[in-house]
C-alpha cells in the first residue's frame, strides 16, 4: 500500500539497493554533559545513554560487532549491515581518539554505510576533518540530536547548548556534503503545540537528509522521573502524539525519509507514557489517519 511519508525502510532499498541492518556499537566516549561518575546528564537521558541492549555484555568494540552481527544476521537474515554509534556522544574524545576508533571499525566491520550519533556542540574542526576521511571509505551519516528549537526548553532540560549551535551544525555538515539526521522530541516540559509546530517547520527550512520523531518518554532513573514526581506534567498518549506527529510529517520535504516514529524504552523501565496501541498498530494508525484525511508528507512544506 503506498505510504504517506518515505518510509525509511523503501528509502534504504532505494539507496543502498535492499535494507541496511544497524549494527549498534559503543565507543566509550561518554558524554559532555555528564559528570565523572556518570550523573548528571539531559533531564530525559537513561543511565546507560541509550546503548543498545544485545551488546551491554560486550567487554569491546569487537565483541560487541560480533555479537551485533551475528543477532542481526540470526534475527533478520541480514546480509548488508550499517555501523551505528549510537550510546552517548560519538564525537566526545580528542581527534586522535576518535580518528583511531573510527579508522579501526570501518576496517573491521565492513560495512556499507555508517552512522556516528552525537552532539551538535561535539562537532570541532578536527572532528569535521575525520568525517571529510571517512566519507571517502564509506557513506557516512551524522545524527545529531537537536530535540527542539526553543533555548528555553533546552535549558530547562540541562541539554547544555543552543539551538543556534544545532542550526550552525546542520549547516556546516551540508556544507560540507556530509548527509546529516536530526532527533526531536515532542512532550517536552513546558512545550505545546505551537512549539511542535515551530520546531518542526524550523528543521524542515534546513538542509537535513533524514529526520527521527520521538515521543517523550520518562525512564525509572532519569532526572525527569524525579522531576514529574514532585510536579507532574501531562504527557502525550498515543492519540494525541499521532496529532502532533502527522502535522511535523506534512511540514518535512517529501524526499526526507522518516526513519522514526517513536520512542522505544522496555516496559519494565517506563513510567509514562502507557500507551495502549502496540509499536506496529501505532504506525498503521498514523498512516490510516493520514490516507483517511487525505494528508502527505510535504504538504505543509515551505521548501
Amino acid at each position: 500500500m503506498n505510504q504517506p511519508y518515505y518510509i525509511y525502510r523503501q528509502f534504504m532499498i532505494d539507496r543502498y539497493g535492499e535494507v541496511l541492518q544497524r549494527i549498534p556499537i559503543d565507543p566509550g566516549f561518554g558524554c559532555p554533559n555528564r559528570n565523572a561518575d556518570g550523573s548528571g546528564g539531559c533531564l530525559f537521558c537513561a543511565e546507560d545513554g541509550g546503548r543498545a541492549i544485545q551488546t551491554r555484555t560486550a567487554e569491546s568494540w569487537r565483541e560487541q560487532i560480533d555479537m551485533a552481527l551475528q543477532f542481526a544476521r540470526d534475527r533478520y537474515g541480514a546480509q548488508k549491515f550499517m555501523g551505528y554509534c549510537q550510546a552517548y556522544s560519538g564525537t566526545h574524545a580528542d581527534y586522535e581518539q576518535q580518528a583511531n576508533f573510527f579508522r579501526h571499525v570501518l576496517d573491521y566491520g565492513n560495512f556499507t554505510a555508517f552512522t556516528i550519533g552525537t552532539r551538535p556542540d561535539c562537532l570541532p574542526p578536527k572532528t569535521l576533518e575525520l568525517f571529510k576521511e571517512l566519507a571517502e571509505k564509506t557513506d557516512l551519516w551524522i545524527e545529531l540530536g537537536v530535540q527542539t528549537v526553543h533555548n528555553q526548553t533546552l535549558a530547562h532540560i540541562r541539554r547544555g547548548h543552543t539551538w543556534e549551535v544545532s542550526r550552525n551544525a546542520i549547516q556546516c555538515l551540508s556544507d560540507l556534503g556530509i548527509s546529516c539526521a536530526v532527533h526531536l522530541i515532542f512532550g517536552l516540559p513546558g512545550e505545546d503545540e505551537s512549539d511542535w509546530h515551530a520546531t518542526a517547520q524550523a528543521i524542515a527550512a534546513l538542509p537535513i537528509r533524514g529526520i527521527k520523531f520521538h515521543n517523550l518518554h520518562i525512564i525509572k532513573g532519569t532526572a525527569l522521573a524525579a522531576y514529574y514526581s514532585k510536579k507532574p506534567f501531562p504527557v502525550l498518549d498515543e492519540h494525541d502524539y499521532a496529532e502532533v506527529l502527522i502535522d511535523a510529517i506534512a511540514r518535512m520535504p517529501p524526499d526526507i525519509p522518516v526513519m522514526r516514529l517513536q520512542t522505544d524504552t522496555p516496559s519494565n523501565e517506563l513510567i509514562a507514557p502507557r500507551w495502549q496501541m502496540k509499536k506496529g498498530q501505532f504506525t498503521d494508525y498514523v498512516a490510516h489517519q493520514m490516507r483517511r484525511r487525505g494528508i502527505r508528507q510535504g504538504d505543509l512544506s515551505k521548501i
